[in-house]
């Protein structure tokens, strides 16, 4: 028998510190699933490692050798995770459809499965700065059964998106159609920053996308089977929405139809982005608060007609998973059922909930069903805002006092009292649970959306209720609409009420001064260092004392706010960057000081895609301030993104050439004013004149004239040739006849490196122009490479190095004393070697000019 008083006291300190086990499984799988991302392994690696760790595991387990043993489990999950993401995102049969994509897109005639109800999208608003009109469209997710292969069939597989220029009514889930579209490679992030839409598929296991043009172009081969319940489910969602445009306003029920069955798609982008800017995106795709909100009022309506507990439960987890394939089973919608479901099974156990391990094994058979969400915006800020609701709820928030004398003091209060304190309580713990998850969440939301939206804070507990009541009446129109009109009527109007006031609410605080706040993402490591901060003040429980943990996470946020940015550069040398925005034309020129000028800023498309193209260029290069923009000429492709990014970004100055704003035309009129309410000067620029940027650079205006001539407006485009350490940079932007006649009278010079005229169009046009600048390096902005293959041969004819940025991504041209490099962007800058360098120009003397102001030279 051991004595009491030499026994060993427990150690409680390491119990504390100890993290529960399935989080420390979390954490090795994760580890794994990253491992197997960016240093990829053979599977057969990975399932010997894991067999060879499980096998250590259990003899070590079998010897009481606890601790050696947890460390080879933990190896072994993170084994094993790695192998089930090397399946997932690695391999793919040999018929696979993706395989045989490529980026410019080839035609295709296959047939394949629609595995979901086409989905509508609503033409956008006509926009002045949107130079190709919307109409309507439809997105259908299929699966592919077979393509042709001249005039026979072959058996194909994969899944992928179908777009569609039109609608598709005939169409439904399960359906066996045959198409005719362009099949292409969904389109890579192309600048530094930018959304990468190739692996957000890639995470969906779709490798390819089909574009068609016509609607004619999709027939159904053969129907769904009726009983089929892809297909029955298909009908049940458009009953639903049936249902909803029946007993709501047109406006109220595209937005019941986002809340209640997912079907954000359908609402149009300017009420997508009040939401967005807000910080109540959340609400516009159904997720845990949706989830969370209906099954609550399930179990709470069950309780009160005295069904058990246990019968309680099981009915709320059956409504979920039943109401997650109603919408599709999405992937915020499954993950947030995996979730609800998780702590439904742990109630069920008969044993108290442990929050962080029901957590810890939502987050498991969510990694198991797809490994890829790790990597993923939604399931990151979804498990932040539950594991942040896990550590509030010790405070007690929503419990009445514990003090006899505080509860004494409340039953001496008049019941209005009683209930308007409830009613504050409840308000002021709305407000500390939303402050705490907003915070919470600030870093991630930051780094990968460039937004602060301080309004959410306030918002968030206010529209609260009416979110709540929206969805219960709004689901008592599905449910009443089948059963009792009169009631579904009722539940209508108060639907219609409660949507509108949320929209309203929505909408008045995006009008607020300083309500939200565009800012450049910061460094990942600081963000993973914030978030590594928190896991361990969890961890550590109450070793660590309240203040220090103050203390270390001020410390780490003003570190970040002087260190995490990207800091503009201040060296010797000149840098021009040409974004890659399709067919259109935008490139930033960072001088030596440190100042900035950004060459034309537009694209054929819309303008809110350009936008974040050159957004995510600049905040990539640390920079937030423009000290001068130059528009070219007055077309579209050349400025449509230029208000975008007023809003985002300062700027000092914006140059145009002499008669740009003369023309009466409404995108021009839109251009002006938007930079008049932006606050910035314009000012005109025509030839002979230069910009006063430094001792050693030199920027001078080739044309066009300060008249003008006679001719288009591409034939007055502002042309721009600088001069910085021997090179020698020229950029014609949509330069053509009679203009370039005027450009090419100048006496030859050999050019360092030039963007082709027009983005490479008019064969003749560029073969003279070649043969007048004789270029070393010759950049082409546009969207497909193979339109200007007649153009590339030319320049290359006369010893070019040809880059186009619909191929090659973003050009990087970086300009030193005795050297020049040439990068361009594939998920990291690289470099472009060449056979036959050019050798290095002789210096060119430069005339003295002050300091750079914004202002031409005379």
């Amino acid at each position: 028998m051991v004595d009491s008083q030499t026994a060993p006291a427990p150690n409680r300190g390491l119990h504390r510190w100890a993290p529960p086990p399935l989080i420390v499984l979390v954490i090795a799988g994760s580890a794994g699933i990253v491992l197997d991302r960016y240093t990829p392994q053979p599977l057969l690696l990975w399932l010997l490692l894991a067999a060879t760790a499980l096998g250590f595991w259990f003899g070590l387990w079998r010897r009481g050798r606890i601790g050696w043993a947890a460390i080879l489990l933990c190896l072994a999950a993170a084994s094993t995770a790695a192998a089930g993401h090397h399946v997932y995102w690695r391999a793919y049969p040999a018929d696979e459809l993706g395989r045989f994509a490529a980026d410019a897109g080839r035609p295709v005639c296959l047939e394949a499965t629609a595995l979901r109800s086409p989905r509508p999208l609503p033409p956008r608003p006509p926009d002045p700065f949107t130079f190709i009109p919307s109409r309507d469209r439809t997105q259908l997710t299929v699966r592919v059964d077979r393509v042709r292969q001249g005039d026979h069939w072959r058996h194909a597989s994969g899944r992928g998106t179908l777009w569609v220029d039109g609608l598709l009514p005939h169409v439904q889930a399960g359906d066996r159609v045959r198409i005719l579209a362009r099949l292409q490679r969904p389109s890579p992030a192309r600048n530094p920053g930018e959304f990468d839409l190739r692996s957000h598929r890639r995470n969906q296991r779709e490798l390819f996308e089909l574009h068609s043009r016509f609607a004619a172009g999709v027939t159904v081969v053969r129907p769904g089977a009726w009983w089929s319940p892809r297909r029955a489910l298909g009908r049940v969602r458009q009953a639903c929405r049936a249902q909803l445009d029946a007993h709501l306003h047109a406006r109220q029920a595209e937005l019941a139809a986002a809340v209640l069955l997912g079907a954000r798609d359908e609402l149009s982008a300017d009420r997508v982005e009040e939401f967005f800017l807000t910080g109540t995106i959340h609400l516009l795709a159904i997720s845990g608060l949706h989830i969370g909100i209906l099954a609550t009022g399930l179990w709470w309506l069950l309780r009160l007609l005295a069904v058990p507990r246990r019968t309680a439960v099981v009915a709320a987890a059956l409504f979920v998973v039943s109401y997650a394939l109603l919408v599709e089973a999405r992937p915020p919608v499954v993950r947030a059922a995996i979730l609800v479901v998780a702590f439904c099974l742990a109630r069920l156990s008969g044993r108290r909930v442990a929050t962080y391990n029901t957590l810890a094994a939502a987050a498991l058979l969510l990694l198991a069903w797809n490994p890829t969400q790790l990597f993923q915006i939604g399931p990151q800020l979804s498990f932040l805002a539950v594991a942040t609701l896990a550590n509030l709820s010790g405070l007690k928030l929503f419990r009445p006092a514990e003090d006899p004398l505080a509860r004494l003091l409340a039953r001496t209060r008049s019941w209005p009292a009683r209930l308007g304190h409830r009613l504050f309580a409840s308000l002021g713990s709305l407000c500390l649970v939303s402050t705490a998850i907003w915070l919470v969440a600030l870093p991630l939301v930051v780094y990968r959306f460039q937004l602060v939206s301080p309004v959410a804070v306030l918002l968030n507990p206010l529209i609260w209720l009416p979110m709540s009541i929206a969805l219960f009446s709004g689901f008592g129109v599905l449910v009443f609409g089948w059963v009792c009109p009169p009631l579904a009527t009722i539940c209508g109007r108060i639907c219609n009420a409660s949507l509108a006031l949320l929209e309203g609410g929505v909408g008045w605080a995006g009008e607020l001064p300083g309500g939200f706040l565009r800012l450049p993402p910061p460094a990942v490591g600081w963000v993973l260092g914030f978030y590594g901060l928190l896991g361990v003040f969890v961890a550590a429980d109450r070793r660590i004392a309240p203040r220090w943990r103050l203390a270390l996470l001020a410390a780490w946020l003003a570190a970040g706010c002087w260190l995490a940015y990207p800091q503009p550069r201040h060296a010797p040398e000149l840098r021009a960057t040409f974004v890659a925005v399709g067919h259109g034309a935008a490139t930033l020129l960072e001088w030596p000081d440190g100042r900035t000028l950004l060459f034309d800023a537009g694209g054929m498309g819309v303008p809110t895609s350009v936008v974040r193209a050159i957004s995510a260029c600049l905040w990539s290069q640390g920079i937030r301030h423009l000290d001068a923009v130059v528009l070219s000429h007055a077309h579209t492709d050349h400025y449509n993104a230029l208000p975008g990014l007023l809003e985002r970004f300062s700027a000092g100055v914006v140059y145009v050439p002499p008669h740009m704003f003369d023309q009466p035309s409404e995108p021009v009129r839109a251009l002006q004013q938007a930079i008049q309410r932006a606050g910035v000067e314009i000012r005109p620029l025509f030839q002979g004149q230069r910009l006063a940027v430094g001792p050693e650079v030199g920027v001078e205006v080739w044309h066009p004239p300060r008249d003008g001539i006679v001719g288009s407006e591409n034939a007055n485009s502002l042309v721009l040739g600088i001069e910085y350490a021997g090179a020698r940079i020229l950029l014609p932007a949509d330069l053509e006849s009679p203009g370039l006649e005027d450009l090419l009278a100048e006496e030859p010079q050999p050019w360092t490196l030039v963007t082709a005229p027009h983005h490479g169009s008019n064969l003749d046009e560029q073969a003279r122009f070649a043969a007048w600048a004789t270029p070393a390096w010759v950049v082409i902005s546009g969207a497909s490479a193979t339109r200007t293959a007649a153009a590339q041969a030319a320049y290359q004819a006369h010893g070019a190095h040809v880059l186009h940025t619909g191929r090659d991504g973003a050009v990087r041209v970086t300009v030193r004393h005795g050297s020049l490099q040439v990068q361009h962007w594939r998920r990291q800058w690289r470099t472009v070697a060449r056979d036959d360098p050019q050798a290095p120009l002789p210096p060119i003397a430069h005339r003295q000019s002050p300091a750079f102001t914004g202002r031409p030279e005379k």
